[in-house]
């Protein structure tokens, strides 16, 4: 067996990229996985082992990894990176569309690792999600999308569970905004079903076609907001990936983004929490409250 290769979906562009040429530039044997066959061709060039693989595809997903047994190479571990996008008022989303992007984005990291296991339980490998700052919160518009966000937040943490005593490693990176083609991607979905959605929700729609249309670029000049973010390269999801992927001790959640977009979900799992223990059959005062905080704090340290 040669060094322990890492398995990347999604590879052909975006973070997905910038995580295969990253762990190229380390040393690292990468097989990058791909729809299309330029972006096959691209990652070939790049020294990656292309690998065709569509996550939706069941006969495909067992191929690969039919291909990867055969190839002598252990494995060490894989990045379930491949993913869609969409935007609409939920009342506007058919059900296809739904079931769509449940299939990429949470049916396909399960399919894989299924399919994967018999070589990463061996190696005692790694599983990394690319989740999203939406796997723990969500706003109008981004409904379905941050619902398979939240999916595959338990599933990371349930797989952590189970695969631990295996000896497999299982952790979820959450990015905020970052650069890349999931919204050129699903532009076309997008304006379809901002078009077709009924009233009383289509005024609502109109403006955001409006703005997906003609869309305002963020002033670097101005403090960020949620109409003026900030996007992240991304190189710099590639780089916690390789401290999930590598490091001595790596955690199950790896946040990434902005101080401003860090804030805004750290304040609403607070409130969450808040929530939580203040419920009428819970009910705990201010001081049970803080002094719970501060233990899980020294737990932690």
């Amino acid at each position: 067996m040669t060094a322990g290769a890492v398995l990347v979906t999604g590879a052909g562009s975006g973070i997905g990229l910038a995580i295969v040429q990253t762990l190229l530039a380390a040393g690292h044997p990468v097989w990058a996985g791909a729809r299309k066959a330029a972006h096959l061709e691209h990652l070939q060039s790049l020294g990656a082992l292309p690998l065709p693989l569509d996550v939706r595809d069941v006969q495909q997903v067992q191929q690969a990894a039919d291909t990867v047994a055969a190839s002598g190479r252990s494995l060490h571990a894989v990045v379930h990176n491949a993913g869609v996008g969409g935007i609409g008022l939920l009342p506007g989303w058919p059900d296809e569309d739904m079931q769509a992007l449940f299939d990429t984005n949470v049916f396909g990291p399960h399919r894989l690792t299924r399919a994967l296991l018999p070589l990463l339980l061996p190696s005692r490998g790694r599983v990394v999600c690319i989740g999203s700052q939406g796997g723990s919160i969500t706003s109008p518009f981004m409904g379905p999308y941050t619902m398979s966000k939240h999916a595959l937040e338990a599933y990371a943490s349930c797989l952590r569970q189970e695969l631990a005593p295996h000896g497999v490693a299982v952790s979820i990176v959450q990015p905020g905004a970052v650069a890349t083609d999931i919204g050129d991607n699903g532009r076309a979905g997008n304006v379809a079903r901002l078009q077709a959605t009924q009233a009383p929700f289509d005024t609502a729609s109109a403006a955001a076609l409006a703005g997906l249309l003609n869309p305002t670029p963020p002033d670097p000049a101005q403090p960020e907001s949620g109409s003026n973010r900030r996007h992240a390269p991304p190189s710099k999801v590639a780089a916690v990936v390789m401290q999930a992927l590598f490091g001595p001790d790596p955690k199950l959640r790896h946040l990434v983004g902005t101080t401003w977009e860090g804030d805004r979900v750290v304040r609403e799992l607070t409130q969450r929490l808040l929530e939580a223990v203040q419920s009428p059959s819970h009910g705990w005062d201010e001081a049970t409250f803080l002094e719970h905080c501060r233990q899980a704090w020294r737990q932690r340290a």
